[in-house]
């Protein structure tokens, strides 16, 4: 008996350490995903669901970083006056370039509506703009959904793990569910690597 709680502390510990590791890792990951201030692209995307991610994407097509935006996973009923008024952006920029994406529900959803729009524009880059908790996931879900975009990566700064016990909730679930996507990649060969695409969970 004193043989087997011996083992399962161990099991415990060893589980635990990896965790810790991996989360970390993870944590830097996501962490450097973050804004580039050099990159331009044809088009750039938007996924929903974080503080200032739209407003950055309009900053980008404002400063002609980007030719075109669309902003994925919207509410239906969020008329495009509404979105950008929000964003801080006269209507007359919406009317002109940005697309409004409303099939979306989660982020593997974003993949193919992101998918989509570029395959239909013929752009072979895009940036992309998401916080950077949710970036590592949301480039592993793009490159199963297509493998030929040239991803760009520009994280919105959320606030960190330890800034909060919400905050850190999230993180702690992001991680889990970016781990689960990147099994399912790596099973199936389509993970890769490179700033514009996540890396191997840490774990």
């Amino acid at each position: 008996m004193r043989r087997l709680l011996s083992l399962a502390r161990l099991i415990a510990f060893v589980a635990l350490f990896t965790l810790a590791a991996g989360f970390a890792l993870f944590v830097r990951e996501a962490r450097s995903l973050g804004p580039d201030p050099a990159a331009a692209a044809a088009g750039v995307v938007v996924l929903t669901g974080g503080g200032g991610r739209v407003a950055t994407g309009v900053e980008l097509l404002q400063a002609g970083r980007a030719g075109r935006l669309l902003i994925s996973g919207v509410n239906p009923g969020s008329p495009p006056a509404d979105i950008a008024a929000a964003a801080g952006a006269p209507a007359s920029v919406f009317e002109c370039c940005v697309d409004i994406g409303v099939e979306a529900s989660n982020t593997a959803g974003n993949a193919l509506e992101i998918t989509a729009w570029a395959r239909e524009r013929g752009y072979t880059a895009i940036l992309v703009v998401t916080s950077d908790y949710h970036m590592p996931r949301a480039l592993l879900e793009l490159n199963a959904a297509a493998p030929e975009l040239q991803l760009i990566a520009h994280g919105v700064r959320a606030p960190g793990p330890l800034s909060s016990p919400s905050q850190g909730r999230r993180w702690l679930l992001e991680y889990f569910k970016y781990a689960a996507v990147f099994v399912r990649e790596r099973a199936a060969g389509r993970t890769r690597a490179g700033r514009a695409s996540a890396q191997a969970p840490p774990a």
